[in-house]
């Protein structure tokens, strides 16, 4: 195990671009490829890709990324449905052709008749009931995959580590049970520390031991070099996008010393462990982010300056599984 210097920075790769006002073009592989590889020229922990209708299929976009990167983490989208087994050799053969550094981050799922029918019943007892019942198959549905990783379908990182996205308390305590990482959605420092200690509680309940879990705030960026052409570049997006931006995570427009601020008060005083960003518009915020965004971070001590590990247990500072 190694600990990285001060938190851990991570990116979600998805689409054009968090913002529903980015220009949609269809990325293919090869520009994926190049926004892992930019995005490991920034020294970040991992990406994450997902993946669905009319989207490239994250875990082979990741196996093409793989043989072009040495140190950055992987982390496809996994839906916790089909078989548990298969789903573990799938993840495990990314590990394989990484040479450890994959991750998965998991999402309870149903079929798209379930899933509408689950939106217009949300919020009340049916709805909390189902919610309750997804969320128990995912938890066994994890507890085999788990399984299989030890016996069946073993990777070089033992474990490949699991991520998972939470906005409530029965996701978070899917995380806190089976989870190395959990992606949290505050909305300031109070309600990060309120979310932290929640998650805390949880994992103890789950008897993990304290260390088990880092806990990443998401945040989508829409960076430049003033307050001004920030305000700008937003004012163009909600422009084209016919509408405000809103999303389930934090909203930054700013200069990178600004989103450092953000990150510095949410890691000292909020109590992350580090933050995964979803860059508005890609490559242009990733871009922004690696070459004005991580220098702030490295001059502050808040940013490691170089890997100092291999795997992506290694860079998350987790014990070997």
């Amino acid at each position: 195990m190694s600990e990285p210097e001060g938190f851990h920075l991570s990116a979600a790769l998805n689409g054009a671009g968090s913002h529903p006002g980015a220009p949609t073009r269809p990325f293919t592989p090869e520009e994926y490829v190049r926004l892992v590889r930019g995005a490991e020229a920034g020294l970040l922990d991992f990406v994450t890709v997902e993946d669905g209708p009319g989207r490239l299929d994250s875990g082979l976009l990741l196996a093409l990324a793989a043989q072009v990167t040495d140190r950055i983490g992987l982390v496809p989208l996994g839906p916790t449905t089909g078989d548990p087994g298969a789903w573990a050799t799938r993840i495990a053969t990314l590990d394989h052709l990484s040479a450890g550094r994959a991750g998965v981050r998991p999402r309870a799922t149903t079929s798209n008749p379930e899933h509408a029918r689950l939106l217009k019943i949300l919020g009340t007892p049916e709805g909390d009931a189902k919610v309750a019942e997804l969320f128990a198959r995912a938890d066994e549905f994890l507890t085999e995959v788990t399984g299989a990783w030890a016996t069946a379908a073993p990777s070089p990182q033992g474990r490949p580590p699991l991520a998972l996205l939470a906005h409530a308390t029965v996701p978070y305590r899917l995380a806190a049970t089976h989870g190395d990482v959990v992606l949290v959605t505050p909305a300031d420092t109070a309600d990060l520390v309120t979310i932290r200690k929640e998650v805390e509680s949880l994992r103890e309940a789950a008897g993990r031991p304290a260390g088990a879990l880092r806990l990443l705030a998401d945040v989508n960026v829409v960076l430049a070099d003033s307050q001004e052409a920030a305000d700008a570049r937003t004012a163009a997006l909600e422009k084209a996008a016919g509408a405000p931006f809103t999303s389930d995570a934090a909203i930054f427009s700013g200069t990178s010393e600004g989103l450092a601020d953000l990150l510095q008060e949410w890691f000292r005083e909020g109590g992350a462990d580090g933050f995964r960003l979803r860059p508005a518009v890609l490559p242009d915020d990733l871009d922004a982010i690696v070459t004005g965004l991580v220098p702030v971070l490295q001059r502050r001590g808040l940013f490691r300056t170089a890997y100092t590990a291999r795997t992506l247990r290694g860079h998350l500072g987790l014990q070997a599984a």
